[in-house]
């Protein structure tokens, strides 16, 4: 096929709006060798000047092409044709598009983890053609263990040049300079549970602030004013927000002793079944000492409030005639057994499918700016047998 190389006067000719005329002429280019595959393209302003348009006219342009994957951007580098494959009998171009979901599955304990990865699975599957998923595992037997896991798997998104990155940050802050440094190459990524940074990132989960008030506003109707949190003292987005939640409820009915209710597990020591049922234990017996012990608990997720119940009955401590337990998430819903604990329900099927919806969006216009964005799903108070009014 011989080159295609229109006038910008002849493309006007075409009846279509002048950026799909240029697209339309630059595949035909790529199309008949003009740029083989891996070459790099001319500028964005050389592009311009060439068909006597605007950047904008040809940003459009390209972007069509990139969303396509018939080119590819390398941050800082330019833009280059894919190395690309010819599929069916049309000779479309079509180029495998590789997405790579980074988590650490320990800090989603139970189904949860599994049922939100698997709506992220097929809701690109379903939004992005000849998509290769990698699914890494940044869990580890220490916190040490997760951070080298979790730079290891962004620097291998970084070298490989993946079309998009979802992640569940667990690295804290030693993580953050590599999370930046895949951005400003041009990576999409969507964060999903946990956020680390206020502003500046695409974000898929809930807010954690109102829910948490909802369930200790909850356990404040119920008549119960000792009411203890208890999570690890980790500096995560998610378990600072429930927090905040919490305090917020306990001062809107003047509790502002709260702050004397909250029980910290040791973070460091929560990497083993064994130890976290230690902690668990530890975290009783501080509870129980109190002259005024709490009479409710609120648990800021399931995994840590289903070792708790089981920790409460070996004591002979009644849940919920001697203390009320709430927690987060519900996973029971997943499990055969009959649910008895009362939480707030996470929609993680929506999740998985929303954050897949923005990354494949995110992937198909990475050109074009556009602000980033927080989407916060409803939460729902599932209330079961783990509570009751206090008597």
């Amino acid at each position: 096929m011989p080159i295609n190389n229109d006038a910008p006067t002849d493309l006007a000719k075409r009846h279509l709006p002048l950026y799909r005329a240029i697209e339309k002429n630059l595949r035909e280019r790529i199309e008949s060798g003009h740029w083989p595959p891996g070459a790099m393209l001319p500028s964005r302003k050389a592009l311009a000047d060439e068909y006597n348009v605007d950047l904008r006219t040809i940003q459009r342009a390209i972007g069509d092409l990139l969303a396509d994957g018939v080119l590819v951007a390398h941050g800082g580098r330019g833009t280059f044709v894919a190395h690309a494959r010819e599929v069916g009998g049309g000779g479309a171009l079509s180029v495998v598009q590789t997405v790579v979901i980074i988590g650490d599955p320990s800090f989603n304990p139970g189904p949860s983890w599994t049922v939100v990865v698997n709506s992220i699975h097929e809701g690109l599957r379903g939004q992005i053609e000849n998509c290769r998923i990698l699914t890494v595992n940044t869990s580890d037997k220490s916190p040490e263990g997760v951070i080298r896991h979790e730079k290891d798997a962004l620097k291998l998104a970084e070298t490989e040049r993946v079309a998009g990155v979802m992640m569940f940050h667990a690295g804290g802050e030693d993580t953050l300079p590599d999370i930046r440094r895949i951005m400003a190459a041009n990576i999409p990524v969507v964060f999903v549970d946990r956020i680390p940074f206020a502003h500046g990132c695409d974000f898929v989960g809930i807010d954690n602030r109102m829910a948490a008030r909802e369930a200790t506003e909850y356990l404040i109707s119920l008549g119960h004013r000792k009411i203890a949190f208890l999570a690890p003292n980790e500096d995560v987005s998610s378990i600072q927000e429930r927090m905040d939640g919490y305090f917020d409820a306990c001062m809107n009915v003047g509790l502002t002793t709260s702050e004397d209710m909250v029980f910290s597990l040791a973070f460091e020591k929560l990497f083993a079944g064994q130890t976290i049922k230690s902690e668990i234990n530890r975290v009783i017996g501080e509870m129980m000492s109190r002259p005024e012990p709490p009479t409710a608990v609120f648990a800021v997720n399931d995994f840590i409030a289903q070792y708790l119940l089981i920790a409460l009955e070996e004591r002979g401590i009644a849940v919920p005639n001697t203390l009320s337990v709430i927690g987060f998430d519900d996973m029971e819903r997943f499990t055969p057994q009959p649910p008895k604990l009362t939480t707030i329900r996470q929609p993680f099927e929506s999740i998985g499918e929303r954050a897949a919806a923005m990354l494949a969006w995110r992937m198909s216009h990475r050109e074009e700016p556009s602000a980033c964005q927080h989407i916060l799903l409803p939460t729902r108070l599932v209330v079961r047998g783990s509570t009751q009014p206090l008597v």
